[in-house]
């Protein structure tokens, strides 16, 4: 052929080839297609068409990955890989979906160049009816087929831990060319890690091990191509001395799922285990044996358990132990008995230690799909609580009696100001009946020039806007007399923070109010006395009320005893005394008033006294309705 030069020709030759080589297979009785080294069909004959339900112009650029089995897949893959790695590949009975359904196939395949590029040939042959035939008449075929289709891997090693052969379920589950495993040792698919268990397992296995006691060993697996590893449980069976298989039937089981739910389990029993020791409660669980399942770490401490009696496990032991420390055993144990005789009662009751502890006891069935299996013991310590009860108790008692029985006037009002309760002191001050009192306001019977007065700071208290007042309150008695009080007002508040009502505390000042009037007035009148005498009088008399003499006054003033007498005979005359004591006297009474007139008039600080002690006793207690009298 002249002008074309050697590449042309050869690549002419390579087409004529190619051209040959399909003509020859398309005439084959036998599946043959050729993919490309990522599956993808590149060409397939006549049988193939017929086999697959579809046109070689359909089917070009596929994957033929998508008509494997699932569960064949990995073991394609493998063979795939490795064939173009080799002049031939080895023999593999796979699943295909076809056009009449899932078929078993016989492959095996070759490198080749195809069309310039790399390219591996498969030829297939359909066993389905053969293996069918197989099954139904021959056990071995049945035995293989079982063998090969299970989802355990089994492995046949030499004494020397050497795979001998491995079943197809190792492609499956972990990627592995069967082919490739083969001639291995078995220690090169476990991870490193684990190795030392796997020989020790052989060891163990090599002294006897039947199918009936198998030696086990849990194992890490390595799959293919990964650093990724998969749990195993292996059974290492002894057939040593079997002259047909000389070595051992390793059975492997993929435990992912078992392990997954033991570490579940696991964890969910820390969760259920960390919650008994974090609750306050002691916890204890017996069986119907009377052996103790289990207890919490508060269980021991409450009830001062030693190790070594917890040790024992038994229920009868940890009572016998913790009976002396209770105020009444005999009950205690009548308790028990009772329970444990009748497996599906429930109980609670009180303990007392004769250390003054108190604890709750509860008791129920522990049940098992609805069958009561043990029961189930809780405890809870309510020693501060009974204290703190018997405390609010006594706070109530100390509250009635101050309430009832007080000298002073006590209201409790709601948070609009009217009064909810008052004590008997308020109802004889302002000569009401209580009845009368409850829902009235303090404005609505006190004077009408103080009713705004005490209406507005009952609003101002209300809306928060002051915390507290204190003011002196004229209120009109049922037979219209006008007497006094120190009103003091305060807010009661919840636990919260919240206000819930309000407090009134009113001493009567009535008595003292009458008093410093009639002092008013004397101190007015000494006033005026007092202002009646000279500076020098003045200076004398009170000289004269700190002990001084005539002569000695003189001496003191540089004045002659004459001007001294003079002028007291003044101060005796303004006084109305005739004696120089009762000058004294009288001259210090009245200058004392007058003193007394400018400090300001002595009040009371009993109502504030009342407010702190109602406050202190209310507050550990909510006051509910008016039933408190």
């Amino acid at each position: 052929m002249p002008g074309k030069t050697l590449e042309q020709l050869n690549r002419d030759e390579e087409r004529f080839g190619n051209r040959l080589l399909a003509g020859l297979l398309d005439d084959l009785p036998d599946v043959v297609i050729v993919l490309d080294p990522q599956g993808l069909v590149q060409w397939g004959n006549r049988a193939a068409e017929g086999l697959f339900g579809r046109t070689l112009q359909d089917s070009i650029g596929l994957p033929a990955l998508d008509l494997v089995h699932p569960e064949d897949v990995e073991l394609v893959l493998r063979s795939l890989t490795s064939v173009q790695r080799k002049q031939t590949g080895t023999l593999i009975e796979v699943r295909v979906k076809t056009g009449t359904g899932w078929r078993l196939l016989e492959v095996i395949g070759t490198p080749i160049a195809w069309l310039g590029a790399p390219a591996v040939l498969f030829v297939m042959r359909d066993l389905t009816e053969r293996r069918r035939f197989e099954v139904a008449h021959n056990e071995e075929a049945h035995l293989r087929s079982l063998v090969h289709n299970a989802a355990t891997v089994t492995f046949l090693v030499s004494p020397t831990g050497v795979v001998d052969s491995v079943s197809g379920a190792l492609s499956r589950v972990l990627g592995h060319d069967p082919e490739l495993v083969e001639n291995r040792p078995l220690a090169e698919l476990v991870s490193e890690a684990d190795r030392p268990e796997l020989l020790d397992a052989f060891e163990r296995a090599s002294l006897g091990a039947c199918a009936s006691n198998p030696v086990t060993v849990t194992l890490r697996l390595v799959r293919h191509a990964s650093s990724e590893t998969v749990p195993f449980e292996l059974s290492l069976v002894n057939l040593l001395d079997d002259p047909i298989v000389s070595g051992f039937v390793v059975s492997a089981h993929d435990i992912t799922a078992r392990v997954a739910a033991e570490l579940e389990l696991l964890q969910t029993l820390s969760l259920l285990t960390a919650t008994l020791d974090s609750t306050a409660d002691g916890i204890l669980v017996v069986d119907r044996a009377g052996r103790i399942s289990s207890f919490n770490n508060q269980f021991a401490e409450m009830w001062r358990l030693p190790d070594s009696i917890l040790a024992t496990r038994d229920d009868a032991v940890v009572i016998s132990f913790a009976i002396d420390q209770l105020a009444n055993p005999e009950a205690f144990q009548a308790k028990v008995a009772e329970l444990y005789a009748n497996p599906e009662a429930e109980s609670s009751d009180t303990l007392e230690f004769t250390d003054g502890r108190v604890f709750e006891r509860y008791s129920r069935p522990q049940r098992v799909d609805g069958t009561a299996v043990g029961r189930v013991w809780s405890f809870r310590d309510v020693t501060q609580r009974k204290r703190t009860e018997e405390e609010l108790r006594e706070s109530e008692q100390q509250f009635r009696q101050v309430f009832n029985q007080g000298p002073i006037g006590i209201a409790l009002v709601d948070l609009d100001s009217r009064i909810m309760n008052a004590n008997r002191a308020l109802c004889r001050f302002v000569g009401r009946t209580r009845n009368e009192l409850v829902g009235a306001t303090f404005a609505s019977f006190a004077h009408p020039d103080d009713a705004d007065k005490e209406s507005e700071l009952a609003r101002q208290l209300s809306a928060e806007m002051i915390p507290s007042y204190q003011t002196e309150t004229r209120f009109v008695t049922d037979v219209g007399e006008v007497v006094s009080a120190n009103v003091t007002a305060s807010v009661i508040r919840g636990e919260h923070g919240a206000p819930i009502y309000g407090l009134r505390i009113v001493e009567d000042i009535t008595k003292r109010k009458r008093l410093e009037r009639e002092l008013v007035a004397h101190a007015t009148t000494a006033s005026k006395l007092l202002a009646s005498f000279t500076p020098r009088e003045t200076e004398i008399l009170a000289l004269l009320c700190d002990g001084y003499t005539a002569s000695r006054i003189a001496e003191r003033l540089s004045v002659s005893v004459r001007t001294v007498e003079s002028h007291l005979a003044n101060g005796y005359r303004k006084l109305g005394v005739r004696t120089r004591e009762d000058a004294a006297a009288e001259f210090a009474r009245l200058t004392l008033a007058v003193t007394d007139l400018k400090k300001g008039l002595p009040g009371s600080a009993s109502g504030k006294e009342y407010v702190e002690e109602f406050g202190t006793l209310l507050a550990k207690f909510p006051y509910v309705g008016t039933s408190r009298t």
